[in-house]
């Protein structure tokens, strides 16, 4: 990930959520006194058109957290 001064190997904790800001500690704009943090924001970015076996993969994912519905914190309409 490119920062202020140079580039940095980000690592995206498990369970993280897109929109999801991150700190990047001491990497952001530099005062007389300190260095500041530099935030990321996570953002999904998904292949426009996946191959059958990632399409296969992306399946037995869905499958596999079949209980998971991402629309539950929608309410009823």
């Amino acid at each position: 990930m490119p920062t202020l001064k140079e580039r940095i190997l980000l690592t995206i904790p498990p369970g993280s959520q897109a929109g999801q800001r991150l700190r990047i500690k001491g990497k952001g704009l530099a005062s007389k006194k300190h260095t500041g943090d530099l935030y990321a924001i996570i953002k999904i970015v998904m292949p426009p058109k996946p191959d059958e076996k990632t399409a296969a993969l992306w399946q037995q994912l869905a499958d596999a957290q079949s209980s998971f519905d991402p629309r539950q914190q929608w309410g009823k309409a």
